[in-house]
Protein backbone atom coordinates (compact mmCIF):
# COMPACT_ATOMS: atom_id res chain seq x y z
CA UNK A 1 0.00 0.00 0.00
CA UNK A 2 3.03 2.39 0.87
CA UNK A 3 4.01 2.08 -2.85
CA UNK A 4 0.46 2.57 -3.93
CA UNK A 5 -0.13 5.81 -1.91
CA UNK A 6 3.68 7.13 -2.71
CA UNK A 7 2.69 6.32 -6.78
CA UNK A 8 -0.46 8.43 -6.18
CA UNK A 9 1.14 11.44 -4.88
CA UNK A 10 4.21 11.56 -6.98
CA UNK A 11 1.84 10.84 -10.65
CA UNK A 12 -1.61 12.37 -9.71
CA UNK A 13 -2.50 12.89 -13.30
CA UNK A 14 -2.32 9.17 -13.37
CA UNK A 15 -5.55 6.88 -11.92
CA UNK A 16 -3.74 4.44 -9.71
CA UNK A 17 -5.00 2.54 -7.37
CA UNK A 18 -4.83 -0.59 -5.06
CA UNK A 19 -5.90 -4.01 -6.52
CA UNK A 20 -7.12 -4.47 -2.97
CA UNK A 21 -7.64 -1.36 -1.23
CA UNK A 22 -8.69 -2.78 1.61
CA UNK A 23 -5.69 -4.87 3.14
CA UNK A 24 -3.63 -4.77 5.49
CA UNK A 25 -0.60 -2.79 5.24
CA UNK A 26 2.68 -4.91 5.86
CA UNK A 27 4.55 -4.35 9.07
CA UNK A 28 7.62 -6.22 7.59
CA UNK A 29 7.91 -3.67 4.72
CA UNK A 30 7.04 -0.69 6.50
CA UNK A 31 10.47 -1.47 8.61
CA UNK A 32 12.47 -1.31 5.40
CA UNK A 33 14.49 2.16 5.10
CA UNK A 34 17.28 3.21 3.28
CA UNK A 35 20.34 2.40 5.81
CA UNK A 36 18.98 -1.27 6.08
CA UNK A 37 18.59 -1.25 2.25
CA UNK A 38 22.24 -0.16 1.98
CA UNK A 39 23.38 -2.87 4.49
CA UNK A 40 21.60 -5.77 2.32
CA UNK A 41 23.41 -4.85 -0.57
CA UNK A 42 26.47 -4.85 1.58
CA UNK A 43 26.20 -7.99 2.73
CA UNK A 44 25.38 -9.10 -0.73
CA UNK A 45 28.28 -8.03 -2.18
CA UNK A 46 30.59 -9.61 0.30
CA UNK A 47 29.33 -13.21 -0.28
CA UNK A 48 26.98 -13.09 3.25
CA UNK A 49 23.70 -12.34 2.18
CA UNK A 50 21.57 -12.08 5.40
CA UNK A 51 17.94 -13.27 6.00
CA UNK A 52 17.67 -15.50 2.70
CA UNK A 53 14.29 -16.79 2.11
CA UNK A 54 14.69 -20.31 0.87
CA UNK A 55 11.40 -21.70 -1.11
CA UNK A 56 10.66 -24.65 -3.18
CA UNK A 57 12.11 -24.71 -6.93
CA UNK A 58 8.71 -24.69 -8.50
CA UNK A 59 7.51 -21.82 -6.55
CA UNK A 60 11.40 -20.37 -6.81
CA UNK A 61 10.80 -20.93 -10.82
CA UNK A 62 7.45 -19.29 -11.05
CA UNK A 63 8.75 -16.02 -9.13
CA UNK A 64 11.42 -15.52 -11.05
CA UNK A 65 9.56 -15.32 -13.86
CA UNK A 66 7.30 -13.28 -12.47
CA UNK A 67 9.96 -10.73 -11.58
CA UNK A 68 11.52 -11.28 -15.21
CA UNK A 69 8.34 -9.81 -16.49
CA UNK A 70 7.82 -7.08 -14.15
CA UNK A 71 11.48 -6.24 -15.14
CA UNK A 72 10.42 -6.45 -19.02
CA UNK A 73 7.85 -3.33 -18.09
CA UNK A 74 10.61 -0.87 -16.65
Amino acid sequence: MNLVNRLKNEHPELKIRSLNPVMCACLTMNRIDLPHFVWSLDRLAKGEPANVVRVPEAIAKDAILALGRMLEQS
